[in-house]
């Protein structure tokens, strides 16, 4: 059995947000005289204060949206904070990635699609081919 985590790709625009607030915020701050200027004073905290909440906000719900899939002979299980999806090799018909590599969805039949998205999915990619043709009788791993 494999497990594999998939991460979100880092919000880089939360980040450069987090950041000019932090930086206007200590700008404020410096440029009401450290309280001289009260209202200057207050409302620099308040802009600093809203660029690190921001920043904690970004991290909390970067670390719940990780996925961890568990990959077996007979299937996989995809393991995340609204609960457990499993599905057998026999179920699916097809995988496909996307051209960007952020997304793997498994076709079962012409309705039902699992999409996993992560910011590298070609390790889970591979593992997805290795147990796939264990499963079909493809390949090397048939003769293993």
């Amino acid at each position: 059995m494999t497990t594999h985590v998939l991460r979100p790709a880092p919000p880089l625009r939360s980040y450069v947000v987090a950041a000019v607030l932090a930086v206007l915020g200590v700008a404020m701050l410096l440029g009401s005289r450290l309280g001289a200027n009260l209202w200057l004073f207050l409302f620099g905290a308040l802009v600093l204060a809203d660029g690190l909440v921001l920043l904690v906000v970004m991290r909390i719900s970067s670390r719940r949206a990780r996925v961890a899939v568990d990959l077996d002979e007979n299937g996989y299980v995809v393991h995340s904070r609204d609960g457990d999806v499993r599905g057998t090799w026999d179920s699916v018909t097809r995988v496909t990635r996307s051209e960007d590599g952020t997304q793997l969805v498994f076709h079962e039949g012409p309705d039902r699609r699992l999409v996993l998205i992560g910011r590298d999915v070609s390790s889970l990619e591979s593992d997805v081919v290795r147990y796939l043709d264990m499963n079909r009788g493809y390949g090397r791993a048939a003769g293993q």
